[in-house]
């Protein structure tokens, strides 16, 4: 079967990006606001309770659990449904909220498993860690297009898009590796405007590998098709 390239997996997303640039830029900002937020709330938390000993550090953890479970998990998820619609529909900035109005414990639920799993793996060795994170990576589009989609099925699915893609994803993501460092030369600011071009192109990418899997037969139109 006929690989895309990747220079034509970045070609599409720079078509999606050219209607639909400065939301996307807005949505990368806004997200990483929010998470930052998150995490700096944290971590006045856990100056203001230093002298509170163990006690302190247990509330800084829970606090910072609490964010990843109901704040990053969603907008991971949510991210990846801007970018999904904004490929094959008009996006909309309340898209990147999404997951808080459609199966939230579903998607939290899926994501610590995919956390518990990855780490697992990587008490093996690094390389087993690394292979399963590729293999899980698309969980979060996958609940983008069916938050209603049960863990045992998420799992399947993610496993059927990346079957024999696993290397293919890894080179992808080498293939950003100039724009990367570019962007840390930039003090970080370069990550702004990298940040849409990357997610576009992944979101891309994802649609390639979807496609190859209903070519199979291993996974159905109808699993994707969740109100987009």
């Amino acid at each position: 079967m006929y690989k895309t390239t990747f220079a034509e997996l970045k070609t599409r997303a720079k078509d999606v990006l050219k209607s639909n640039y400065w939301y996307s830029f807005g949505v990368c900002i806004l997200v990483s606001l929010i998470t930052s937020l998150g995490t700096s709330v944290a971590t006045v938390t856990n100056m203001v309770n230093s002298d509170a000993g163990s006690a302190g550090t247990s509330i800084s953890a829970v606090l910072q659990i609490l964010i990843t479970l109901f704040v990053t998990f969603p907008l991971s998820v949510g991210s990846c449904r801007f970018f999904i619609k904004a490929t094959v529909n008009a996006p909309n900035v309340y898209d990147l909220f999404f997951p808080y109005k459609n199966n939230l414990g579903n998607v939290i639920g899926i994501n610590v498993f995919v956390a518990i799993y990855t780490f697992l793996w990587s008490l093996l060795f690094i390389i087993p860690g690394i292979i399963k994170s590729f293999q899980y990576s698309m969980i979060p589009y996958i609940l983008a297009e069916n938050p209603a989609m049960d863990r045992r099925r998420a799992f399947e699915v993610t496993k059927s898009l990346t079957d024999g893609n696993k290397g293919r994803i890894f080179l992808f993501s080498l293939s950003f590796i100039g724009w990367i460092i570019l962007s840390c030369i930039t003090f970080g600011i370069g990550f702004l405007f990298l940040e849409p071009y990357m997610s576009a192109s992944f979101t891309q990418l994802y649609f390639d590998l979807k496609a190859e899997a209903i070519a199979k037969g291993t996974v159905t139109p109808e699993e994707f098709t969740y109100n987009i």
